[in-house]
């Protein structure tokens, strides 16, 4: 047995410490000589004591490290180490986030930004207004607007801030989609001209305080920081004008998380129809809110990275290319490498006279799988007949006649996929092996073409000089043979879904011939 103070030294801990351990029930001394108050430990003690100092580094509080000391199965001190390292995680999301808001505004000194500005993430307060929404030419007619509508409407009804709404999403230098807004504290008369709304911020907003003359660069401050820290802006960005002519700018924000979690909504949901989505949509406009879209001005300027430029619902819910299914209320796709599948709600507005579909699209696999908002996809509608798959997709012709060409007769071997011949490159892999989908092609000198797909039987197609004809499904392939340094390659078209039915642009496998 060991006094208290030899134990001391042996784990290089203080007397007072021990005795604090014991006040606690943390370390309690196997014996206790009653006449003289001497405090004796066994050698086990020994490990406690160690065991306790290993806890403390890491981080856990008495209380808990007593929890540990009275756990006696493997899975409760599981349980209570996966705790803690919830609580490092936490913390080191929360480190992480803070080092990067001083490194962007280090950046921002660095690289001389003359404007300095406060924001802070949090939750907010609503705000109840009287508005007009229009096409203003320039901001500034939006701020006298909202004087009027403040000059118009009884002292007793209006509060001390004027808003305007700023609903664009890219840089503009006039005609502006802004809500020019003034604050009222009850109800608009019937008949008045403005129209009346509550504005939600429903998660956290990005705010930071500016003069009216500083907006422009708040703006680029703002939009720079968020980028820097992992927030996506998921709404419109509001002006709140103060009467001592401060002026705040909010924006609803989602943070990101630094790790991606896996996003895949596999589960398939029971077919319910709906009679109205059935037809052929066009995409009109990509917007963080469904409040952002305006139908006579669409906002989103890159229509030609959009895949699905159109829409069909084939009647019973029936998928084609990356469209698996839809049902009422929700549409299922899958694509990318590797597959992702994902189910988009969607609602539908009527609007100046026509049918629009606001479909949540969750196709930005980055911001999705942090912990992101689906983006809104705008489609109108121009067709309510019930398509085929056979009807909406490209049909090549594949009548021609077989022409031999001898350098492409043969066996030859998938090695890649590449956007256009002109971007191979031997050597340099552009494409997962294992995640191509052509195996083998033979070319035979009487115009027979043997293809081995992945998981396929070999499939029988033609050929002829230049082309890889498929007649039953009316696709034909071109192909190239080129010889780079020394080595024969073939090059073929890929004519997959996004060609047949999304008009891309095929891209190409590469073969190398049979050793």
């Amino acid at each position: 047995m060991y006094k208290i103070g030899e134990l001391s030294k042996l784990c290089h801990l203080p007397v007072k410490t021990l005795r604090y351990y014991d006040s606690e029930g943390l370390l309690i001394p196997d014996r206790i000589d009653k006449f003289t108050g001497y405090r004796y430990y066994s050698a086990a003690r020994i490990a406690d004591c160690n065991r306790i100092i290993a806890l403390k580094e890491l981080g856990f509080s008495l209380a808990e490290i007593k929890q540990h000391m009275k756990a006696s199965r493997p899975e409760d001190i599981l349980a209570l180490m996966d705790v803690r390292r919830t609580e490092l995680e936490s913390a080191l999301s929360q480190t992480t986030s803070q080092l990067k808001q001083l490194a962007c505004i280090r950046r921002i000194i660095t690289e001389g930004e003359m404007n300095m500005f406060d924001m802070v993430i949090r939750s907010m307060d609503t705000l109840h207004v009287a508005g007009i929404r229009k096409i203003f030419k320039t901001k500034e007619d939006a701020y006298a607007t909202a004087q009027s509508i403040q000059s118009a409407l009884s002292a007793n009804m209006i509060g001390r801030q004027m808003i305007i709404i700023n609903y664009e999403t890219e840089y503009r230098e006039y005609n502006f989609d802004l809500a020019a807004c003034v604050e009222i504290t009850g109800k608009l008369p019937k008949g008045s001209e403005y129209y009346e709304k509550t504005i939600l911020f429903p998660d956290e907003a990005a705010s930071l305080v500016c003069s009216r003359n500083e907006l422009e660069a708040a703006y680029r401050f703002m939009a720079r920081r968020l980028e820097e820290t992992a927030c996506q802006i998921t709404g419109a960005f509001y002006e709140i004008y103060h009467d001592d002519g401060t002026v705040e700018l909010k924006v609803p924000v989602c943070r990101l998380l630094n790790d991606p979690v896996p996003v895949d909504d596999n589960a398939a949901l029971p077919f319910e129809n709906d009679a109205e989505v059935i037809g052929k949509w066009k995409f009109i406009d990509k917007v963080p809110s469904a409040e952002q879209f305006c139908p006579d001005r669409p906002k989103y300027s890159d229509s030609n990275n959009i895949w699905l430029k159109e829409l069909y619902f084939l009647p019973a819910g029936k998928g084609y290319w990356i469209v698996d299914s839809w049902t009422k209320g929700s549409l299922t796709t899958s694509f990318g490498y590797p597959k992702h599948t994902c189910r988009h709600h969607y609602s539908i507005q009527q609007q100046n006279g026509k049918t629009f579909m606001f479909i949540e699209m969750k196709d930005d696999f980055y911001r999705i799988s942090r912990g992101g908002k689906p983006e809104i996809h705008v489609f109108e509608k121009v067709s309510d007949q019930e398509y085929t798959q056979d009807e909406i997709r490209i049909h090549d012709r594949t009548d021609m006649p077989f022409v031999p060409d001898p350098a492409a007769l043969g066996k030859w071997i998938v090695q890649d996929l590449v956007d256009h011949p002109d971007c191979f490159s031997p050597g340099v892999q552009n494409f997962p092996k294992d995640g191509l989908f052509f195996r083998s092609i033979s070319l035979e000198d009487n115009g027979n073409a043997l293809v081995q797909y992945k998981g396929k039987p070999v499939s029988p197609l033609k050929w002829t000089n230049g082309f890889l004809l498929d007649q039953k499904n009316s696709i034909a392939e071109a192909y190239v043979v080129r010889r780079i340094d020394g080595v024969e390659y073939l090059l073929i078209e890929w004519k997959s879904g996004d060609y047949l039915f999304g008009g891309r642009r095929p891209d190409w496998y590469v073969f190398t011939r049979e050793s």
